[in-house]
């Protein structure tokens, strides 16, 4: 594929034109911001939409590397198991946009964070490393608003056999306390925890993991306010 990285695949987007000011010009897009793009910046989704409009390339391609480059070329269809936190596995069709599609996605952002499901570790580093492009109307499908949509990796064997080593995680970050059963990514201890948590009548908090090695952690009353939910786990994928 052309341009492993963002930069380089502005650049190949952008050379045919006769100049950055000739490029910056049609995409409504400053100078001085299209060439920190050509640097390593990584631009937000609106800007990403005015330089795949201009340049004429795929939104997907060109955010995250994945796809054809033109729209003209053949669909690109890969499948990847999915599974939802309670329901069966599904087949997810990822294709490639043109440009007139492209208010139709949602560059989700893949954070620095390798979330634990396992002993657990606080990652402090929570940069964006990459963008990964979701139907907007099937974020909202699932119960999140795209806006608050993160994606990280889950790291350890707690949650096998639902959630596995490696597993990329979609996470509903407006999701701030613990409303009812489910899968949550919560800091406890300083620690970055995927577990089921289970709210209880006397106002703890039961940390669970579906890996029966891992016997459940009890968070008392008191260390309720302690812990704090980074969001819930609506999606998770692996690749066969």
């Amino acid at each position: 594929m052309m341009g492993t990285t963002f930069a380089e695949r502005l650049e190949t987007a952008i050379a045919k034109f006769e100049s950055v000011h000739a490029f910056s010009k049609k995409a409504d897009i400053s100078d001085s911001m299209l060439r920190k793009y050509l640097e390593g910046s990584m631009p937000g989704l609106d800007k990403l939409i005015k330089i795949a409009d201009a340049a004429e390339v795929t939104l997907d391609w060109l955010a995250a590397n994945r796809g054809p480059m033109h729209a003209s070329s053949p669909t690109y269809e890969p499948d990847i198991v999915v599974h939802g936190p309670e329901g069966p596995v599904m087949t997810l069709e990822v294709k490639s946009y043109g440009a007139d599609h492209s208010t139709d996605l949602t560059l989700v952002p893949r954070l620095d964070i390798q979330a634990s499901a396992g002993v657990g570790a606080l990652a402090l580093q929570e940069q964006a490393v990459e963008l990964m492009a979701f139907q907007s109307a099937w974020l909202r499908s699932i119960g999140v608003a795209p806006s608050f949509a993160r994606i990280i990796t889950a790291r350890g064997d707690s949650m096998e056999p639902t959630i596995r080593d490696g597993d990329v995680l979609l996470i509903d970050t407006s999701v701030a306390e613990v409303r009812d059963n489910g899968i949550y990514c919560v800091v406890y201890g300083n620690m970055l925890l995927v577990k089921r948590v289970h709210p209880r009548m006397n106002g703890s908090l039961q940390l669970i993991s579906d890996n029966a090695v891992y016997p459940p952690e009890e968070v008392p009353a008191a260390e309720v306010p302690g812990l704090s939910v980074a969001g819930r786990v609506m999606w998770y994928s692996r690749s066969l």
